[in-house]
């Protein structure tokens, strides 16, 4: 494994999925989840562990899409591989946690899960390009 290349990737769909988590959830749809949700948020969410989870989800993509590539284009197979990665990520754990919050909306559990298959599947670009880039730049520099 090229370290340089894991760790671009890494940072890189970690700040795509941060970005877009941000945008969807703190201002497009604060309301809907204000309103589905049975828990109270904290008053100012903790950024510091919302970045680590966003690093730490940026690091295992980074480190599974090697070795799940089939072949094929960086954005369909990094869309592919990420809207994987969103659902296995967040609709099992939302499900569980349905059976513990008796108030828990399905059409929260529906909806998040999408969502996160988007924002993983954007993320999972992200991954998917750096990694071709950083392969073809490999290739350049091996045949010079």
């Amino acid at each position: 494994m090229n370290c340089g290349r894991f760790i671009a990737a890494a940072l890189g769909g970690s700040v795509v999925m941060w970005l877009l988590g941000g945008l969807w959830h703190m201002y497009l749809m604060s309301g809907f989840y204000g309103e589905h949700s049975v828990s109270t948020p904290l008053p100012e969410p903790k950024m510091l562990f919302i970045i680590l989870g966003y690093l730490i989800l940026g690091v295992l993509m980074s480190y599974v899409y090697p070795k799940g590539y089939k072949g094929g284009g960086a954005i369909a197979e990094g869309l592919r591989f990420g809207a994987v990665i969103g659902l296995l990520w967040v609709l099992p754990h939302a499900v569980i946690l349905h059976g513990v919050y008796f108030g828990a909306m399905g059409t929260l559990i529906l909806v998040d899960a999408a969502w996160h298959m988007v924002e993983q599947g954007l993320g999972g670009i992200a991954i998917a390009l750096i990694y071709c880039r950083k392969a073809d730049e490999d290739a350049s520099a091996a045949a010079a």
